[in-house]
Protein backbone atom coordinates (compact mmCIF):
# COMPACT_ATOMS: atom_id res chain seq x y z
CA UNK A 1 0.00 0.00 0.00
CA UNK A 2 1.54 3.71 -0.19
CA UNK A 3 1.47 6.31 1.99
CA UNK A 4 -1.72 7.72 1.60
CA UNK A 5 -3.73 4.46 1.86
CA UNK A 6 -2.08 3.46 4.78
CA UNK A 7 -2.47 7.01 6.23
CA UNK A 8 -6.34 6.52 5.13
CA UNK A 9 -6.44 3.05 6.16
CA UNK A 10 -5.33 4.54 10.28
CA UNK A 11 -7.88 6.89 10.15
CA UNK A 12 -10.69 4.19 9.47
CA UNK A 13 -9.12 1.73 12.48
CA UNK A 14 -9.22 4.92 14.81
CA UNK A 15 -12.50 5.82 13.83
CA UNK A 16 -13.61 2.28 14.23
CA UNK A 17 -12.26 1.79 17.61
CA UNK A 18 -13.70 5.18 18.47
CA UNK A 19 -17.07 3.57 17.54
CA UNK A 20 -16.58 0.44 18.47
CA UNK A 21 -15.96 1.67 21.68
CA UNK A 22 -19.03 4.34 22.11
CA UNK A 23 -21.10 0.88 21.13
CA UNK A 24 -19.49 -0.80 23.52
CA UNK A 25 -21.12 1.07 26.29
CA UNK A 26 -24.46 0.74 24.97
CA UNK A 27 -24.61 -3.30 24.37
CA UNK A 28 -23.06 -4.46 27.85
CA UNK A 29 -25.92 -1.84 29.14
CA UNK A 30 -28.52 -4.54 30.99
CA UNK A 31 -30.96 -2.08 32.98
CA UNK A 32 -31.37 1.31 34.09
CA UNK A 33 -33.35 1.29 37.13
CA UNK A 34 -35.52 4.90 37.81
CA UNK A 35 -33.76 5.20 41.31
CA UNK A 36 -30.00 4.53 39.53
CA UNK A 37 -29.88 1.74 42.03
CA UNK A 38 -29.27 -1.76 40.88
CA UNK A 39 -31.57 -4.28 42.62
CA UNK A 40 -29.53 -6.88 42.88
CA UNK A 41 -26.87 -5.39 44.50
CA UNK A 42 -27.94 -2.08 45.68
CA UNK A 43 -24.73 -0.44 44.10
CA UNK A 44 -25.33 2.45 41.54
CA UNK A 45 -26.69 1.56 38.01
CA UNK A 46 -23.90 1.96 35.32
CA UNK A 47 -26.17 4.94 33.87
CA UNK A 48 -25.69 7.22 37.71
CA UNK A 49 -22.29 6.15 38.57
CA UNK A 50 -20.96 7.68 35.21
CA UNK A 51 -22.78 10.38 35.46
CA UNK A 52 -21.34 10.56 39.32
CA UNK A 53 -17.89 9.84 38.14
CA UNK A 54 -17.78 12.83 35.56
CA UNK A 55 -18.22 15.36 38.52
CA UNK A 56 -15.98 13.60 41.05
CA UNK A 57 -13.15 13.20 37.96
CA UNK A 58 -13.23 16.46 37.38
CA UNK A 59 -13.26 17.83 41.31
CA UNK A 60 -9.95 14.92 41.81
CA UNK A 61 -8.24 16.59 38.76
CA UNK A 62 -8.61 20.92 40.21
CA UNK A 63 -7.69 19.29 43.98
CA UNK A 64 -4.83 17.66 42.63
CA UNK A 65 -6.08 13.94 43.14
CA UNK A 66 -4.95 11.13 40.96
CA UNK A 67 -7.54 9.26 39.47
CA UNK A 68 -8.18 5.54 38.49
CA UNK A 69 -11.37 3.32 37.18
CA UNK A 70 -11.13 -0.55 38.09
CA UNK A 71 -13.17 -2.65 36.69
CA UNK A 72 -13.71 -6.12 37.89
CA UNK A 73 -15.23 -9.23 36.33
CA UNK A 74 -16.16 -12.41 37.61
CA UNK A 75 -14.24 -14.84 36.18
CA UNK A 76 -16.45 -18.05 34.70
CA UNK A 77 -19.37 -16.85 36.40
CA UNK A 78 -21.55 -18.71 33.56
CA UNK A 79 -19.23 -21.89 34.93
CA UNK A 80 -20.66 -21.48 38.06
CA UNK A 81 -24.21 -21.55 36.91
CA UNK A 82 -24.10 -24.31 35.05
CA UNK A 83 -22.23 -26.23 37.81
CA UNK A 84 -24.43 -25.19 40.51
CA UNK A 85 -27.63 -23.53 39.31
CA UNK A 86 -28.05 -19.81 38.22
CA UNK A 87 -29.16 -18.97 42.41
CA UNK A 88 -26.25 -19.85 43.16
CA UNK A 89 -24.42 -18.10 40.12
CA UNK A 90 -26.95 -14.73 41.63
CA UNK A 91 -25.21 -15.57 44.83
CA UNK A 92 -21.71 -15.40 43.14
CA UNK A 93 -22.55 -11.77 41.95
CA UNK A 94 -23.86 -10.64 45.40
CA UNK A 95 -21.07 -12.08 47.01
CA UNK A 96 -18.86 -9.95 44.85
CA UNK A 97 -20.84 -7.00 45.00
CA UNK A 98 -20.38 -7.35 49.03
CA UNK A 99 -16.58 -7.83 48.37
CA UNK A 100 -16.71 -4.19 46.56
CA UNK A 101 -19.05 -2.77 49.31
CA UNK A 102 -16.25 -3.71 51.80
CA UNK A 103 -13.14 -2.17 50.10
CA UNK A 104 -14.66 0.77 48.97
CA UNK A 105 -16.09 1.35 52.45
CA UNK A 106 -18.13 4.29 51.49
CA UNK A 107 -15.17 6.21 50.14
CA UNK A 108 -15.31 5.76 46.03
CA UNK A 109 -18.07 5.37 43.77
CA UNK A 110 -19.05 2.05 43.09
CA UNK A 111 -21.50 0.04 40.21
CA UNK A 112 -22.68 -3.27 39.22
CA UNK A 113 -21.99 -2.26 35.56
CA UNK A 114 -22.71 -5.10 34.03
CA UNK A 115 -24.43 -8.61 34.68
CA UNK A 116 -20.85 -9.85 36.27
CA UNK A 117 -18.94 -6.73 35.92
CA UNK A 118 -18.36 -4.27 39.08
CA UNK A 119 -16.58 -0.85 38.53
CA UNK A 120 -14.93 1.38 40.66
CA UNK A 121 -13.98 5.59 40.63
CA UNK A 122 -10.43 5.15 42.86
CA UNK A 123 -8.74 8.34 44.14
CA UNK A 124 -5.57 7.92 45.38
CA UNK A 125 -1.86 9.50 45.63
CA UNK A 126 0.47 7.06 45.06
CA UNK A 127 0.34 4.12 42.72
CA UNK A 128 1.21 1.16 45.65
CA UNK A 129 -2.44 1.99 46.55
CA UNK A 130 -4.10 0.79 43.90
CA UNK A 131 -2.63 -2.64 44.36
CA UNK A 132 -3.30 -2.36 47.74
CA UNK A 133 -6.81 -1.71 46.86
CA UNK A 134 -6.91 -4.47 44.10
CA UNK A 135 -5.06 -6.97 47.21
CA UNK A 136 -7.62 -5.91 49.53
CA UNK A 137 -10.59 -6.97 47.12
CA UNK A 138 -9.20 -10.67 46.70
CA UNK A 139 -8.71 -10.71 50.72
CA UNK A 140 -12.79 -9.03 50.97
CA UNK A 141 -13.77 -11.80 48.01
CA UNK A 142 -11.94 -14.86 49.96
CA UNK A 143 -13.49 -14.01 53.18
CA UNK A 144 -17.10 -13.76 51.97
CA UNK A 145 -16.81 -16.70 50.22
CA UNK A 146 -14.60 -19.26 52.99
CA UNK A 147 -16.37 -23.01 53.31
CA UNK A 148 -18.47 -22.57 50.21
CA UNK A 149 -19.00 -24.57 47.75
CA UNK A 150 -17.96 -22.70 45.35
CA UNK A 151 -15.01 -21.46 46.94
CA UNK A 152 -12.68 -22.91 44.56
CA UNK A 153 -14.18 -21.61 41.67
CA UNK A 154 -14.59 -18.33 42.61
CA UNK A 155 -11.97 -16.18 40.73
CA UNK A 156 -11.82 -12.14 38.99
CA UNK A 157 -10.11 -10.24 36.35
CA UNK A 158 -9.44 -6.71 36.53
CA UNK A 159 -9.03 -3.88 34.58
CA UNK A 160 -7.28 -0.83 35.96
CA UNK A 161 -6.68 2.96 33.98
CA UNK A 162 -5.52 5.84 34.65
CA UNK A 163 -6.91 9.31 34.57
CA UNK A 164 -4.37 11.28 32.15
CA UNK A 165 -6.12 14.11 32.27
CA UNK A 166 -7.52 14.68 28.87
CA UNK A 167 -10.07 11.71 28.85
CA UNK A 168 -13.65 12.16 29.61
CA UNK A 169 -15.32 9.35 32.03
CA UNK A 170 -16.38 7.19 29.44
CA UNK A 171 -13.07 7.16 27.79
CA UNK A 172 -11.48 6.32 31.18
CA UNK A 173 -14.30 3.51 31.68
CA UNK A 174 -13.39 1.98 28.14
CA UNK A 175 -9.99 1.65 29.05
CA UNK A 176 -10.31 -0.37 31.98
CA UNK A 177 -12.44 -2.49 30.02
CA UNK A 178 -10.22 -2.91 27.46
CA UNK A 179 -7.61 -4.33 29.74
CA UNK A 180 -10.27 -6.97 30.25
CA UNK A 181 -10.56 -8.07 26.74
CA UNK A 182 -6.78 -7.83 26.47
CA UNK A 183 -5.64 -8.70 29.49
CA UNK A 184 -2.84 -12.30 27.96
CA UNK A 185 -4.36 -14.51 30.90
CA UNK A 186 -2.86 -11.74 33.44
CA UNK A 187 -5.28 -11.39 36.28
CA UNK A 188 -4.49 -7.30 37.32
CA UNK A 189 -4.23 -5.99 33.63
CA UNK A 190 -3.26 -1.83 33.34
CA UNK A 191 -4.35 -0.29 30.44
CA UNK A 192 -0.99 1.29 28.39
CA UNK A 193 -0.67 2.82 25.08
CA UNK A 194 0.81 -0.12 23.55
CA UNK A 195 -2.19 -1.55 24.45
CA UNK A 196 -4.30 1.06 22.45
CA UNK A 197 -1.11 0.64 19.60
CA UNK A 198 -2.37 -3.04 19.39
CA UNK A 199 -6.04 -2.28 19.20
CA UNK A 200 -5.61 -0.43 16.68
CA UNK A 201 -3.34 -2.93 14.71
CA UNK A 202 -6.09 -5.78 15.65
CA UNK A 203 -8.95 -3.06 14.08
CA UNK A 204 -6.53 -2.99 10.92
CA UNK A 205 -5.98 -6.90 10.76
CA UNK A 206 -9.86 -6.84 10.67
CA UNK A 207 -10.57 -5.20 8.11
CA UNK A 208 -7.65 -7.04 6.53
CA UNK A 209 -9.36 -10.38 7.28
CA UNK A 210 -11.93 -9.88 4.79
CA UNK A 211 -9.94 -9.02 1.58
CA UNK A 212 -7.62 -12.10 2.88
CA UNK A 213 -10.62 -14.15 2.11
CA UNK A 214 -11.89 -12.57 -1.13
CA UNK A 215 -8.16 -12.88 -2.75
CA UNK A 216 -7.43 -16.10 -1.56
CA UNK A 217 -4.73 -15.69 1.53
CA UNK A 218 -6.19 -18.44 3.22
CA UNK A 219 -4.99 -22.13 2.43
CA UNK A 220 -5.85 -25.23 4.57
CA UNK A 221 -3.17 -27.19 5.86
CA UNK A 222 -3.54 -31.06 7.38
CA UNK A 223 -2.44 -33.14 10.43
CA UNK A 224 -2.80 -36.45 10.12
CA UNK A 225 -4.11 -38.88 12.93
CA UNK A 226 -2.03 -41.95 12.99
CA UNK A 227 -3.48 -45.28 13.99
CA UNK A 228 -1.80 -46.83 17.44
CA UNK A 229 -2.61 -50.74 16.22
CA UNK A 230 -1.68 -50.06 12.91
CA UNK A 231 0.78 -47.35 12.31
CA UNK A 232 -1.60 -45.92 9.22
CA UNK A 233 -2.97 -42.78 8.52
CA UNK A 234 -6.94 -42.82 9.33
CA UNK A 235 -7.78 -38.92 8.83
CA UNK A 236 -6.09 -35.33 8.58
CA UNK A 237 -7.69 -32.47 10.65
CA UNK A 238 -7.81 -29.77 8.73
CA UNK A 239 -5.92 -26.29 10.00
CA UNK A 240 -6.59 -22.87 8.94
CA UNK A 241 -2.87 -20.63 7.73
CA UNK A 242 -2.83 -17.15 6.40
CA UNK A 243 -0.34 -16.00 4.16
CA UNK A 244 -0.53 -12.39 4.65
CA UNK A 245 0.84 -9.80 1.07
CA UNK A 246 2.93 -8.41 3.45
CA UNK A 247 3.31 -9.47 6.94
CA UNK A 248 3.79 -12.86 5.70
CA UNK A 249 2.57 -15.88 7.92
CA UNK A 250 0.04 -14.67 10.57
CA UNK A 251 -0.44 -17.40 13.03
CA UNK A 252 -4.54 -18.80 13.72
CA UNK A 253 -3.79 -17.43 17.49
CA UNK A 254 -3.19 -13.74 16.04
CA UNK A 255 -6.41 -13.72 13.89
CA UNK A 256 -8.72 -16.60 14.49
CA UNK A 257 -10.16 -14.27 18.13
CA UNK A 258 -10.65 -10.79 16.05
CA UNK A 259 -12.32 -13.02 13.37
CA UNK A 260 -14.38 -14.53 16.22
CA UNK A 261 -15.47 -11.06 17.40
CA UNK A 262 -16.04 -9.73 14.10
CA UNK A 263 -18.34 -12.57 12.62
CA UNK A 264 -16.10 -12.93 9.92
CA UNK A 265 -15.49 -16.28 11.23
CA UNK A 266 -18.94 -17.86 10.32
CA UNK A 267 -17.22 -17.09 6.62
CA UNK A 268 -13.71 -18.29 6.87
CA UNK A 269 -15.34 -21.93 8.50
CA UNK A 270 -17.84 -21.97 5.82
CA UNK A 271 -14.88 -21.54 3.67
CA UNK A 272 -12.91 -23.84 5.73
CA UNK A 273 -15.27 -26.47 5.28
CA UNK A 274 -16.07 -26.60 1.73
CA UNK A 275 -12.24 -26.78 0.91
CA UNK A 276 -11.62 -29.46 3.05
CA UNK A 277 -14.60 -31.59 1.72
CA UNK A 278 -13.39 -30.71 -2.28
CA UNK A 279 -9.75 -31.81 -0.96
CA UNK A 280 -10.36 -34.66 0.53
CA UNK A 281 -12.97 -35.85 -2.44
CA UNK A 282 -10.36 -34.94 -4.85
CA UNK A 283 -7.67 -37.54 -2.51
CA UNK A 284 -10.59 -40.26 -3.55
CA UNK A 285 -10.82 -39.39 -7.27
CA UNK A 286 -7.09 -39.57 -7.51
CA UNK A 287 -6.92 -43.44 -6.01
CA UNK A 288 -5.72 -42.73 -2.77
CA UNK A 289 -6.41 -44.36 0.22
CA UNK A 290 -9.72 -42.72 1.95
CA UNK A 291 -8.83 -41.23 5.03
CA UNK A 292 -11.81 -39.16 7.21
CA UNK A 293 -11.37 -35.39 7.21
CA UNK A 294 -11.86 -33.44 10.83
CA UNK A 295 -12.65 -29.64 10.08
CA UNK A 296 -13.45 -27.40 13.87
CA UNK A 297 -16.70 -25.62 14.21
CA UNK A 298 -16.71 -22.04 15.91
CA UNK A 299 -19.06 -21.50 18.41
CA UNK A 300 -20.23 -18.38 16.23
CA UNK A 301 -20.64 -20.81 13.51
CA UNK A 302 -22.30 -23.75 15.75
CA UNK A 303 -25.10 -20.99 17.58
CA UNK A 304 -25.50 -18.04 15.01
CA UNK A 305 -26.23 -19.75 11.54
CA UNK A 306 -27.86 -22.67 9.89
CA UNK A 307 -25.19 -25.10 10.03
CA UNK A 308 -26.82 -28.07 9.19
CA UNK A 309 -27.66 -26.77 6.16
CA UNK A 310 -24.42 -25.63 5.89
CA UNK A 311 -23.14 -29.15 6.54
CA UNK A 312 -25.73 -30.54 3.56
CA UNK A 313 -25.33 -28.02 1.02
CA UNK A 314 -21.21 -28.73 1.27
CA UNK A 315 -21.56 -32.65 1.49
CA UNK A 316 -23.60 -32.54 -2.18
CA UNK A 317 -21.92 -29.69 -3.75
CA UNK A 318 -18.49 -31.31 -3.13
CA UNK A 319 -19.99 -34.78 -3.67
CA UNK A 320 -18.26 -36.29 -0.59
CA UNK A 321 -19.66 -39.10 1.19
CA UNK A 322 -20.90 -38.27 4.64
CA UNK A 323 -18.72 -41.00 6.09
CA UNK A 324 -15.75 -39.57 5.62
CA UNK A 325 -16.62 -35.81 7.36
CA UNK A 326 -15.86 -35.72 10.90
CA UNK A 327 -17.11 -32.32 12.64
CA UNK A 328 -15.42 -31.19 15.78
CA UNK A 329 -16.55 -29.27 18.47
CA UNK A 330 -15.13 -28.48 21.73
CA UNK A 331 -16.23 -29.42 25.14
CA UNK A 332 -16.57 -25.82 26.62
CA UNK A 333 -19.03 -24.86 23.33
CA UNK A 334 -20.82 -28.09 23.37
CA UNK A 335 -22.07 -27.62 27.02
CA UNK A 336 -23.29 -23.98 26.33
CA UNK A 337 -26.50 -24.80 25.05
CA UNK A 338 -26.66 -28.78 25.88
CA UNK A 339 -30.36 -29.01 24.09
CA UNK A 340 -29.33 -27.05 20.91
CA UNK A 341 -25.95 -29.28 21.29
CA UNK A 342 -28.18 -32.91 21.01
CA UNK A 343 -30.46 -31.44 18.41
CA UNK A 344 -28.16 -29.99 16.39
CA UNK A 345 -25.16 -32.86 16.45
CA UNK A 346 -27.40 -35.15 16.48
CA UNK A 347 -29.33 -34.30 12.85
CA UNK A 348 -25.41 -33.70 11.50
CA UNK A 349 -25.10 -37.33 12.65
CA UNK A 350 -27.84 -38.76 11.12
CA UNK A 351 -26.79 -37.43 7.83
CA UNK A 352 -23.90 -39.92 8.01
CA UNK A 353 -20.76 -37.45 9.47
CA UNK A 354 -19.14 -38.75 12.43
CA UNK A 355 -18.47 -36.00 15.60
CA UNK A 356 -16.01 -35.23 17.94
CA UNK A 357 -15.26 -33.63 21.22
CA UNK A 358 -12.20 -31.36 21.19
CA UNK A 359 -10.15 -30.70 23.90
CA UNK A 360 -11.72 -32.74 26.31
CA UNK A 361 -10.39 -32.53 29.72
CA UNK A 362 -10.01 -29.03 29.97
CA UNK A 363 -13.99 -27.94 29.99
CA UNK A 364 -16.56 -28.52 32.81
CA UNK A 365 -18.66 -31.10 31.46
CA UNK A 366 -21.36 -32.69 33.12
CA UNK A 367 -20.86 -36.67 32.68
CA UNK A 368 -25.25 -36.76 32.86
CA UNK A 369 -24.75 -34.09 29.92
CA UNK A 370 -21.97 -35.90 27.96
CA UNK A 371 -24.12 -39.48 27.32
CA UNK A 372 -26.27 -37.65 25.66
CA UNK A 373 -24.49 -36.16 23.72
CA UNK A 374 -24.03 -37.50 20.01
CA UNK A 375 -20.37 -38.29 19.62
CA UNK A 376 -18.07 -40.71 17.97
CA UNK A 377 -14.55 -39.68 19.20
CA UNK A 378 -13.61 -38.18 21.93
CA UNK A 379 -10.14 -36.13 21.98
CA UNK A 380 -8.20 -35.88 24.76
CA UNK A 381 -6.72 -32.71 25.68
CA UNK A 382 -3.37 -31.97 24.57
CA UNK A 383 -2.68 -30.32 28.18
CA UNK A 384 -3.26 -33.66 29.57
CA UNK A 385 -0.75 -35.48 26.92
CA UNK A 386 2.32 -33.14 27.80
CA UNK A 387 2.71 -33.83 31.27
CA UNK A 388 2.10 -37.58 30.79
CA UNK A 389 5.57 -37.91 30.65
CA UNK A 390 6.25 -36.69 34.27
CA UNK A 391 2.74 -36.01 35.81
CA UNK A 392 1.27 -39.12 37.36
CA UNK A 393 -2.61 -37.07 38.04
CA UNK A 394 -2.19 -36.76 34.07
CA UNK A 395 -1.71 -40.18 33.66
CA UNK A 396 -4.58 -41.28 36.12
CA UNK A 397 -6.86 -38.64 34.41
CA UNK A 398 -6.13 -39.83 30.98
CA UNK A 399 -6.23 -43.54 31.90
CA UNK A 400 -9.71 -42.03 33.19
CA UNK A 401 -10.96 -40.63 30.08
CA UNK A 402 -9.89 -43.50 27.82
CA UNK A 403 -11.93 -45.76 30.12
CA UNK A 404 -15.09 -43.31 30.16
CA UNK A 405 -14.44 -43.76 26.21
CA UNK A 406 -14.29 -46.76 25.85
CA UNK A 407 -17.81 -47.49 28.14
CA UNK A 408 -19.18 -44.87 25.84
CA UNK A 409 -17.75 -47.10 22.85
CA UNK A 410 -16.39 -44.35 21.90
CA UNK A 411 -12.96 -44.04 19.49
CA UNK A 412 -10.11 -42.21 21.97
CA UNK A 413 -7.64 -40.00 20.11
CA UNK A 414 -5.07 -38.11 22.02
CA UNK A 415 -4.01 -34.84 21.06
CA UNK A 416 -0.35 -33.13 21.21
CA UNK A 417 1.77 -36.02 21.40
CA UNK A 418 4.92 -35.45 21.12
CA UNK A 419 7.62 -38.18 22.33
CA UNK A 420 8.14 -41.80 22.57
CA UNK A 421 6.91 -42.31 26.15
CA UNK A 422 3.84 -40.70 25.14
CA UNK A 423 2.81 -42.86 22.46
CA UNK A 424 3.48 -45.89 24.69
CA UNK A 425 1.58 -44.81 27.62
CA UNK A 426 -1.19 -44.22 24.95
CA UNK A 427 -0.89 -47.08 23.34
CA UNK A 428 -0.89 -49.06 26.83
CA UNK A 429 -4.15 -48.05 28.13
CA UNK A 430 -5.79 -48.18 25.01
CA UNK A 431 -5.98 -45.13 23.30
CA UNK A 432 -6.73 -45.50 19.52
CA UNK A 433 -5.44 -42.79 17.98
CA UNK A 434 -2.68 -39.86 17.74
CA UNK A 435 -2.22 -36.47 16.41
CA UNK A 436 0.88 -34.49 16.95
CA UNK A 437 4.50 -33.80 16.53
CA UNK A 438 6.27 -36.86 17.19
CA UNK A 439 3.79 -38.15 14.38
CA UNK A 440 3.50 -34.97 12.04
CA UNK A 441 2.88 -31.49 11.96
CA UNK A 442 0.42 -29.92 10.16
CA UNK A 443 0.98 -29.80 6.26
CA UNK A 444 -0.25 -28.68 2.88
CA UNK A 445 -2.19 -30.47 0.74
CA UNK A 446 0.67 -31.75 -1.67
CA UNK A 447 2.32 -32.84 0.82
CA UNK A 448 -0.23 -35.40 2.70
CA UNK A 449 -0.89 -36.42 -0.85
CA UNK A 450 2.99 -37.51 -1.19
CA UNK A 451 2.37 -39.24 2.55
CA UNK A 452 -0.72 -40.70 1.07
CA UNK A 453 1.11 -42.36 -2.05
CA UNK A 454 3.96 -44.20 0.14
CA UNK A 455 4.14 -47.75 1.48
CA UNK A 456 3.28 -47.84 4.98
CA UNK A 457 6.34 -48.90 5.96
CA UNK A 458 8.15 -46.09 3.88
CA UNK A 459 5.41 -43.88 5.45
CA UNK A 460 6.45 -44.86 9.14
CA UNK A 461 9.88 -43.02 8.79
CA UNK A 462 8.48 -39.69 7.66
CA UNK A 463 5.56 -39.55 9.90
Amino acid sequence: MDGLTIIAFSLAAVFAVAFFAVLFVFIRRRSKPDNGIDAMTGLLSRERFLKECAVQLKKNSDEGRRTAMVVFDVDGHGKISTLFGSEVGNGVVKGFAEAVKQVVNGKFRASRVDNDDFAVLFSYTRDAEIEAFVSDFREALNSIFSGTSVMEQVDFFAGIAVYDGIDDIYTLFNKANLCLIMNDGNRVTRFSEEMEKRMVEDEILRAEMVNALEEGQFELYYQPKISFRTGEITGVEALIRWHHPTKGFVPPNDFIPLAEQTGIITQIDEWGLRTACRQCKQWQNDGLPPVKISVNMSQAQFYRTDVISTVKNVLEETGLDPQWLEIEVTETMAMRDIERTINVLGRIRSMGVSISMDDFGSGYSSLSSLKTIPLDILKIDRSLVCDLDENDVSKQITGAIVNLGKAMKLIILAEGVETEEQCQFLTRIGCDLAQGYYYSKPRPAAEITALLLMPKEALLKQV
